[in-house]
């Protein structure tokens, strides 16, 4: 019910109707409010309450329905950019498979993951949604060529992460992860060397496992 409202206010009639009522009555709200502060009478005081709890429930409406804008969008960036990591991962895992348990090498980790991919989906895979740069991701340099059998717990040691990298094959570790977090809340979002992905807040960043 609470999501079915929000989603009214930031996408649905009320989206619209709502600030254009706002706009259209604030001169009237303060016209009126002006005047009836002339009137020395419980109606005119009474009046003016009315007036201004009014005009702060509609602009409480219409910053719902912004921010509201802005949360869903984010979360829906967030969403894909699981999403892409997951492939990659999918991919990488398919290459393990064929090339005796190995992991690709750093430098050429987009290249070897490329095959495994959907016809067509690399450039979209390969790119966050929130990256001014069609490069989103980089490879753990500590994984580089390295049997998964060396790895000592998969499902925690980072081995796709976001980095503000302007060119393929990006690779590195900490210390390239994007100058300001992509998601929401300060966060980024994580493969793992057993395919699972996450999102993590920034300031626990250091405490992940980046070394096998």
């Amino acid at each position: 019910m609470k999501n079915a409202f929000l989603l009214s206010l930031s996408h649905g009639p009320l989206a619209v109707a709502l600030p254009v009522i706002w706009l259209a009555l604030l001169p009237a709200f303060v016209f009126a409010f002006k005047h009836l502060r002339r009137l020395p009478t419980m109606g005119s005081l009474l009046m003016r309450v009315l007036l201004v709890v009014t005009e702060l429930v509609l602009t409480v409406l219409v910053l719902l329905g912004f921010f509201h804008v802005g949360c869903a969008r984010e979360k829906a960036w967030e969403f894909e950019c699981r999403q892409n990591l997951q492939e990659i991962s999918a991919a990488i895992l398919a290459y393990v498979q064929d090339w005796d348990e190995h992991l690709p090498p750093a430098s050429g980790w987009m290249s070897a993951a490329k095959p495994y991919l959907p016809k067509g989906e690399a450039n979209r895979v390969f790119s966050c949604p929130s990256a001014n740069s069609p490069f989103g991701y980089a490879f753990n340099d500590a994984l580089s060529g390295l049997p998964v059998t060396k790895v000592f717990d998969p499902a925690a040691t980072v081995m796709i992460f976001e980095s503000d990298a302007t060119k393929p094959n990006a690779h590195g570790g900490l210390t390239i992860l994007p100058k300001i977090p992509r998601h929401f809340i300060e966060g980024d979002t994580y493969a793992f060397v057993d395919g699972g992905t996450k999102w993590i807040r920034r300031v626990f960043a250091a405490s992940l496992r980046w070394k096998p």
